[in-house]
């Protein structure tokens, strides 16, 4: 049977992340292995995991916060005596309630494909979102690289409702009971090869935070393959935990790191120059100043 390691990334929610791990045990699939990474917590986060996690969990404590993708490099890069086939990288506040989820997500790899099924997502439901899970955003194609630079505008996602749309594969919603072959995973919980990930030299780290899975996405269409949402499966997420996100409170650092992350993107796997990269910065931080104003007046 295939081996999966799970990683989980943590930082200063330790009781999210111990519950996580209680819901992982109770998993028919038994074929696996925990990494929990603390991705520079306070001490007393650091103290709660290294004395209640499981002693077959492995922990790693990082002094620095390395973001999502060193983070969870870190627990993917760690030397056990197990062969890994598959990681699967869940963000900590994760609820798991179908114990055949790591079946489910195995047995996605093997349906029929032209192209190699490189990673899978299960549908994600994020509880503060009114909508049904079957009708949240899900995934995104990779669009026209400035396609998607002009819908990354909250007025512009208005304005180009049709292409919006189809970046968020809208069309193909509801996902329930199905599967559906896309370009980008679900950065919240997604599995993906092993082989992949090391001959990919695992994450790309030059991101910190946010758009990681267009990142990854993008890599995988480049290598020739795919990715998959497994609509027969769905999981909750709880959301903002770690990053003290919400959508009714801007939070001025999140949304930098957000564009950053796109700028990040356009530039290494598009090769945009630098005049228009210097535009979407500015033009960025002049929507951030708009919203800020809003705010105020809220």
């Amino acid at each position: 049977m295939d081996f999966i390691r799970i990683v989980i990334l943590n930082y200063n929610n330790s009781i999210y992340t111990l519950n996580l791990v209680q819901m992982l045990q109770d998993q028919q699939y038994k074929d696996f292995e925990i990494v929990v990474v603390d991705n520079a917590s306070k001490i007393s986060e650091q103290s709660r995991l290294q004395d209640s996690l499981p002693s077959a969990v492995h922990f790693i404590k990082s002094d620095k916060n390395l973001g999502y993708s060193g983070g969870n490099n870190l627990g993917m890069r760690l030397k056990t005596n197990n062969s890994i086939d598959y990681f699967l990288i869940l963000n900590n506040d994760i609820i798991i309630e179908d114990i055949t989820l790591l079946y489910k997500l195995v047995q996605a790899f093997t349906i029929g494909s032209i192209k190699e099924i490189i990673a899978v997502s299960p549908i994600v439901n994020t509880v503060a979102n009114k909508l049904s899970p079957e009708y949240q955003i899900q995934i995104r194609k990779l669009l026209n690289p400035y396609t998607m630079y002009l819908i990354s505008f909250s007025l512009m996602k208005k304005i180009f409702f049709k292409q919006f749309n189809q970046f968020v594969y809208q069309s193909d919603a509801p996902y329930h009971n199905k599967y559906l072959f896309c370009d980008t995973i679900n950065g919240s919980a997604f599995m993906v090869k092993a082989n992949f990930m090391i001959e990919n030299d695992f994450l790309d780290e030059g991101i910190f935070l946010f758009h990681e899975e267009l990142v990854l996405g993008k890599q995988i269409q480049n290598a020739g393959g795919t990715c998959l949402l497994d609509g027969h499966v769905t999981i909750k997420h709880l959301q903002g935990i770690s990053t003290g996100s919400n959508k009714s409170q801007l939070n001025v650092g999140m949304e930098r790191y957000k564009y950053r992350s796109e700028r990040y993107l356009y530039r290494k796997y598009y090769g945009m120059n630098v005049v228009v990269l210097g535009a979407f910065s500015a033009m960025k931080e002049t929507e951030i100043f708009a919203k800020r104003l809003i705010n105020q007046f809220k």
